[in-house]
C-alpha cells in the first residue's frame, strides 16, 4: 500500500478517499494537498505523488473495446478474476474506443493476464505481454454486469476542449480571477491524462526489464509537475541506478558486465537500441525517430493507443528534480498553476510561444519568469519563497546528486516549512495577473536576469537579450536561445497586455472582456477590428444593414445601404486620422525625457484610438 493510501488510513478518512476516487475532477486534486484538517500533513511530496502514480499504473490495464458499452460486458468478465477499483473511458485520435481498468491489487492484474488467450496463431508475429490489450467479442453467451452500481468513472475522457464552449463559459464568469481559475480546471491535465501517461512509463519498464539491472522508466516534465495540459506531449527518463544492496563489496559473487565498445558514447548504442526496440516490440509505438547525436540523445515515438507524443532519454535525472522542484512550488499556493496557465496561453495567443524549437521563448522560462514574480515582496508580502530558502532548509535525507555532478539538494517536505516563508500576500488572480504584466513591462531585461534562487534580479553575466537563470546549474541560462527581436517583442506584449487588461477593468464589459482579450488568437483579433464600425466595439451586424421595417429588399436597395454604410465608415476613420493629426501637433510640443519615452507616449494614444 502506498505511503498516500496508509496515511489516509492511519487518519480514518478511507471512506473519504473512497468517494474522491470515484470523482474524476476531485480524484485528481486530492494529490494537490491533503484535507486542510491534516495540520501535520498538509502538503503531499513529488516522491509520494510519483508513488501513488507508479503503484496505479501496476495494477491497471489499458483495454480496447468496441464502443463505451461494452463496458458492462469487460467489467462482468474481469470481475470474474479480480476486484476492480474502475474503470475510464477515452477514444484516441483514430475514433477507437480504450477502457483503463484499475484492479485492487497487483496479483489481481497478474490473474486476469494468466486468463489472458496469447496471441493470434495466424498472424506472423513474435509474442510479447504488455499492459495494453483487447477485448474481443465473446463466441459464447455474454456476461452480464456483475454489480448494478458499477458505473464508468470517465467517459470519454481525454476529449478535446471546444474553445467556443470555453469562450462561452469565461465570459458567462463573474470576475477575471474566475475567468483564471475556469481556465486551469477546464484545460490542466486531468486524472485519466496522467494515468494513461504512467501506463506508457510501465510500458517501456516491462520491455526492459529482462534487458537491464533495476531498471526504471519514470516520466517528467510537464505530465508529472502539475503544470500540464491537455494533449501535452510526454517526457520519459531510463534509468538503471543500482542500489547499495546490488552492489555491496561484501558479496562474492558478482554479476558478469558487457562493456561497451567503439567511438560514441556508449549510452549513444543503448539509445539506438531502445530505438530498434520501439519499433519492434512495442505495441502502439509508432513514428519512432532516432536523436542520438544531441548533447542528450533521445528516442522521440508517438503512442498510437493513448494519443500522446513522447521523449525518451537515459538517466536525465535532474529533469525529473526539476520537475520535483516546480512540482513543490505549484503545491505550496492554489494561486501559482493558475497564473502560471494564463501566462502561457496568452503567450501562444501573441505569438511569443511556438510548438517548434527556434529563436521564441518557451513555456518553460515563462513559468519561472512567474514563480520569479510571485517571490517578489510587496507591501502584501510574498507568495513563494527562494530556492535559496529551501536549499538552506534541506535535510541530510534531501541530498540528490544527478548526472554531471549537478547538485539538485533542497527541502521536499514543504510540511516542515514555516508558514511565514510562503502565502504571505493574499491578493486574487486578477490583481496578481495585472502587476505581473506591470512587474515584467519595468523590469531591466538589459542590464538584470531572473534568478529564482536568490528570489531578486541579479546582473546578467552576458549580453545575451534575455537572462533567465537555469534553478538546478546557475551557470546555464534556459533561455539562451532567444533572439533579441523576441526579447522586444516579449517587452512589447507585457506593455500592452498591461493596458489592455487594466483598460477592460474600467466601464462596461466588452465581449472580450477580461482574460478574453489576452487569450484571443492574434488573427482572431484581427478579423474584429476588421469588422468593427469606427471606433466602438461593436461588432457589424447583418441588423445594421436593414430598417426595423424593410421587409422586402431588392438587391439594389441592398446594395445601396451597403454603400451608404461603407461611405458613413470612412468619413468617421477620416474624423478619426484628423483628430489624431491634430492631436500630434499638439504633442510636439511637449518635450520628453527621450525618443523612448515619447514613441510609447504617441503608441499607447495611437492605440487608443484604434
Amino acid at each position: 500500500m502506498s505511503l498516500l493510501f496508509q496515511t489516509i488510513k492511519n487518519t480514518g478518512k478511507s471512506q473519504t478517499l473512497k468517494k474522491l476516487i470515484r470523482s474524476p475532477i476531485s480524484s485528481c486534486k486530492c494529490l494537490l494537498a491533503r484535507n486542510s484538517s491534516d495540520v501535520s500533513r498538509k502538503f503531499l511530496s513529488f516522491d509520494e505523488v510519483v508513488l501513488q502514480r507508479r503503484d496505479e499504473a501496476r495494477r491497471s490495464l489499458v483495454i480496447q473495446v468496441n464502443s463505451e458499452s461494452s463496458f458492462s460486458e469487460l467489467y462482468g468478465y474481469c470481475s470474474n478474476y479480480a476486484t476492480i477499483n474502475g474503470i475510464h473511458h477515452y477514444k484516441n485520435a483514430g475514433g477507437e474506443h480504450f477502457m483503463l481498468i484499475e484492479f485492487n491489487t497487483e496479483d489481481s492484474l497478474k490473474e486476469i493476464l494468466q486468463s489472458c488467450s496469447s496471441h493470434q496463431k495466424d498472424n506472423d508475429i513474435m509474442a510479447l505481454q504488455s499492459p495494453f490489450l483487447w477485448f474481443r467479442a465473446s463466441p459464447v453467451k455474454k456476461d452480464k454486469l456483475a454489480s448494478s452500481s458499477s458505473r464508468l468513472i470517465t467517459k470519454n475522457g481525454n476529449a478535446a476542449i471546444d474553445e467556443d464552449m470555453l469562450f462561452g463559459e469565461l465570459t458567462n464568469c463573474a470576475t477575471v480571477s474566475d475567468q483564471i481559475q475556469l481556465l486551469y480546471d477546464r484545460t490542466m491535465l486531468n486524472d485519466l491524462g496522467i494515468r494513461l501517461r504512467y501506463m506508457v512509463a510501465r510500458q517501456l519498464e516491462i520491455v526492459f526489464e529482462s534487458l537491464y539491472a533495476n531498471i526504471a522508466v519514470r516520466p517528467f516534465g510537464s505530465s508529472v509537475n502539475g503544470f500540464g495540459r491537455m494533449g501535452c506531449d510526454l517526457d520519459l527518463v531510463l534509468s538503471n541506478n543500482l542500489t547499495d544492496e546490488m552492489s555491496d563489496a561484501n558479496k562474492r559473487l558478482v554479476y558478469q558486465d558487457k562493456k561497451s565498445e567503439g567511438g560514441r558514447g556508449p549510452w549513444q548504442r543503448h539509445m539506438e537500441l531502445v530505438g530498434e526496440l520501439l519499433e519492434l516490440r512495442v505495441v502502439g509505438a509508432t513514428r519512432v525517430q532516432r536523436i542520438l547525436h544531441a548533447r542528450v540523445p533521445i528516442v522521440k515515438y508517438a503512442h498510437e493507443f493513448t494519443d500522446v507524443d513522447c521523449d525518451l532519454c537515459y538517466n536525465n535525472m535532474s529533469g525529473v528534480y526539476m520537475s520535483e522542484l516546480l512540482w513543490m512550488y505549484g503545491s505550496l499556493d492554489p494561486r501559482v498553476r493558475p497564473l502560471a496557465f494564463l501566462v502561457r496561453r496568452w503567450a501562444a495567443a501573441v505569438g511569443l510561444t511556438n510548438q517548434h524549437p527556434g529563436r521564441w521563448i518557451t513555456n518553460f522560462p515563462l513559468t519561472l519568469m512567474v514563480l520569479f514574480f510571485l517571490q517578489q515582496k510587496t507591501s502584501n508580502g510574498f507568495i513563494l519563497p527562494s530556492l535559496k530558502n529551501l536549499v538552506n532548509r534541506a535535510r541530510k535525507q534531501d541530498m540528490r546528486i544527478a548526472e554531471e555532478n549537478v547538485n539538485c539538494t533542497f527541502l521536499r517536505d514543504m510540511n516542515i516549512l514555516p508558514q511565514e516563508c510562503y502565502s504571505q500576500n493574499q491578493s486574487n488572480l486578477e490583481t496578481l495577473l495585472l502587476q505581473f504584466f506591470e512587474y515584467y513591462a519595468q523590469f531591466d531585461f538589459q542590464e538584470k536576469a531572473i534568478c529564482i534562487n536568490e528570489g531578486r534580479p541579479v546582473r546578467k553575466p552576458n549580453a545575451l537579450p534575455l537572462y533567465i537563470v537555469n534553478p538546478l546549474a546557475p551557470s546555464l541560462n534556459v533561455s539562451r536561445n532567444v533572439s533579441y527581436e523576441e526579447c522586444e517583442r516579449l517587452k512589447s506584449e507585457v506593455r500592452n497586455a498591461a493596458w489592455q487588461l487594466e483598460a477592460g477593468l474600467e466601464g462596461e464589459r466588452p465581449d472580450d472582456w477580461g482574460v478574453l482579450g489576452l487569450i484571443e488568437k492574434k488573427a482572431s483579433r484581427g478579423l474584429k477590428k476588421l469588422l468593427r464600425v469606427g471606433n466602438s466595439h461593436r461588432l457589424v451586424s447583418v441588423k445594421d444593414l436593414f430598417n426595423d421595417n424593410d421587409e422586402n429588399i431588392s438587391e439594389g436597395g441592398l446594395r445601396s445601404k451597403l454603400q451608404r454604410l461603407t461611405q458613413t465608415t470612412a468619413k468617421e476613420i477620416k474624423q478619426v486620422l484628423a483628430n489624431q493629426n491634430v492631436e500630434g501637433k499638439k504633442d510636439q510640443k511637449i518635450k520628453f525625457k527621450n525618443n523612448q519615452v515619447a514613441n510609447e507616449v504617441y503608441r499607447i494614444r495611437r492605440n487608443k484610438m484604434v
